[in-house]
Formats: C-alpha cells, sequence, structure tokens
C-alpha cells in the first residue's frame, strides 16, 4: 500500500503531470521542424520579391507605345459621378434607321420589299403636298387607269368634294385660265389664227384615263376653221397654241370645256384630258360664186 502513493507522487512535479519520454520527444521535434521550415523558405520568399521590384523597374523604363498611352490617359481620366454610380456613359448621338411603312399589297408574295421605290414613292408624296389619304386616292386612280390602257404620264384627279385637283408628273405647264398642256413635239411654221382651217388628229379621254372619241379609230383626221365656235374651247386655245406637226397633251377644265344640260351630251361639269396632233394649217378666203351666193376656200 505505500509503494502505490509514493509511485504516484514520483510522477508529479510541483502539482503538474509530467509528461513521458515519448510525448516530449515529439513536442521537441514538431518545434525544430517548425524553426527548419521559417528557416528554409525565407530565401525563396526574399527572391519572390527581388523579381517583382525588378520587374516594375523595368516596366517603368519602357517607353508607352500609342495605345498604352491611350490606355494610361484614360487610366488618369477623373471619374465622373454617372460612372461612379454605375451609370452608363453617353455614347453620343446614334444615326438609327428610319422606319418605312409599307402597304401589304405592294410587296410581292416570296419577294423582298423595295425600300428605294418606297423611298421615292414618299418623297413624289411630300413632294406633291398629298396626305396619306389623298395617296391612297392616287393609287386606286392608278390601278383605274392601268385597267382603262391610260397612256404614260397620264395626269391624275382627286376629287375633294365638288373640288377637283389635277396632280400632273413634270413637263405640264398650267395656264392662268387653268388650261394645262404638255408639249410632246413642237411643230414648224406660224401658229393657227382665227379664219384658218386646221387638221388634226385627236383621242380623247375621261379622268379615269379611258378612251371616249378618237380619230384613229375612225380612219380620218378631223378637220374645222377656228374662231366659228365648233369646238371646244379649251381644246381651240389649245390648238392656237400648237404648230403644223406638232403633238401636244391638254387638260381641259370644267370653266374650258363644253357646256353641259339636259340638251346637250354632257351631263356634268368634268375635266377632259385630249391628246392632240395638228397635222397641217390652211388659209381661208370667202370667194364669190354667184350674183347671190358665195363660198370658203381654204388653200395650203
Amino acid at each position: 500500500k505505500s509503494a502505490l502513493p509514493a509511485r504516484r507522487g514520483a510522477a508529479r512535479r510541483g502539482g503538474r503531470v509530467a509528461p513521458a519520454a515519448s510525448a516530449r520527444d515529439d513536442v521537441a521535434h514538431a518545434h525544430h521542424h517548425h524553426h527548419y521550415r521559417a528557416a528554409t523558405d525565407r530565401p525563396a520568399d526574399w527572391r519572390s520579391r527581388v523579381a517583382a521590384v525588378g520587374a516594375a523597374l523595368a516596366l517603368a523604363c519602357t517607353p508607352l507605345t500609342p495605345a498604352l498611352a491611350d490606355d494610361a490617359a484614360n487610366l488618369a481620366a477623373p471619374v465622373t459621378d454617372a460612372e461612379e454610380a454605375g451609370a452608363p456613359s453617353d455614347p453620343g448621338p446614334v444615326d438609327e434607321p428610319e422606319p418605312v411603312e409599307m402597304a401589304f399589297d405592294d410587296v410581292e408574295v416570296g419577294q423582298a420589299p423595295d425600300i428605294d421605290a418606297q423611298l421615292a414613292r414618299d418623297a413624289a408624296q411630300k413632294s406633291a403636298g398629298l396626305t396619306d389619304l389623298d395617296q391612297k386616292t392616287v393609287d386606286n386612280n392608278l390601278k383605274i387607269k392601268q385597267y382603262n390602257n391610260a397612256p404614260a404620264d397620264f395626269p391624275t384627279f382627286v376629287r375633294e368634294g365638288y373640288d377637283v385637283r389635277v396632280i400632273t408628273p413634270t413637263g405640264y405647264v398650267t395656264q392662268d385660265d387653268g388650261l394645262v398642256y404638255k408639249d410632246f413635239k413642237v411643230g414648224e411654221g406660224k401658229l393657227p389664227e382665227d379664219g384658218q382651217e386646221v387638221t388634226f388628229n385627236y383621242v380623247a379621254y375621261n379622268e379615269n384615263g379611258g378612251t371616249i372619241d378618237s380619230t384613229y379609230r375612225k380612219g380620218v383626221p378631223a378637220s374645222t376653221r377656228l374662231g366659228i365656235n365648233g369646238m371646244i374651247p379649251g381644246f381651240e386655245e389649245a390648238l392656237k397654241g400648237m404648230r403644223a406637226g406638232g403633238s401636244r397633251r391638254v387638260v381641259v377644265p370644267p370653266e374650258l370645256g363644253p357646256p353641259v344640260g339636259p340638251a346637250t351630251f354632257f351631263s356634268s361639269k368634268q375635266w377632259e384630258v385630249f391628246d392632240i396632233e395638228l397635222i397641217k394649217v390652211k388659209s381661208c378666203e370667202r370667194q364669190q360664186t354667184g350674183f347671190m351666193t358665195s363660198t370658203v376656200v381654204c388653200t395650203d
């Protein structure tokens, strides 16, 4: 019984339990290994630092290229409040393509829309001062003219209640009295005058480009004397502005058209279009044929 307490007392030193020999050896080995790693890692750490300092000095001595100079300037530029807040910088004005509206019927099936043609039509509409509703009327009138086989450059008539607006292609001339004409060919000689006889061919059209009369269908040109009220006023006025061999298209307003009413062929005031070809002009004089009779003789 006395040996056990003595053995326990020998294992204690100052109230602490003394570690065994193997435990002391492990602690001493770990402490020695820690100091060895620190001693061996220290030269490698200094070598890394020296290499970093050398690379920085080499970069500082290298001349800047234009691209690197721009990057450096951008880095040195002050940061705005918007950029610091994360807002995107203003890239300046951007040219965005304007939308082009096209009617569904204007694009053929399986074909790409003709943007250039649509832009040309939009420019023509703007130059003519047409609204979208007017343009629809013009397009509908164009389809009717195509159905009637109207000639090229035929004018377009847009009705606005009782009024009519005439849209003509380039080359037409409008006189002060409202008569509109376009010369396709200027003839030669003098202008015809009252009392002279004129021989001509003509084609008469309505507002939709439909043919209503023609000397070509009859196969014989027409002849009449000027100044005897034998023709539509606007038609005769157009003839007086032509020379033999010339051809023109004339647009006659209702004010210079034929009389209207129940006793006439025309029941309403309409615009009329004529293609005229002046063949020849003759001078006329009255000759006595008897004691109480005379006749008008026209010669070239």
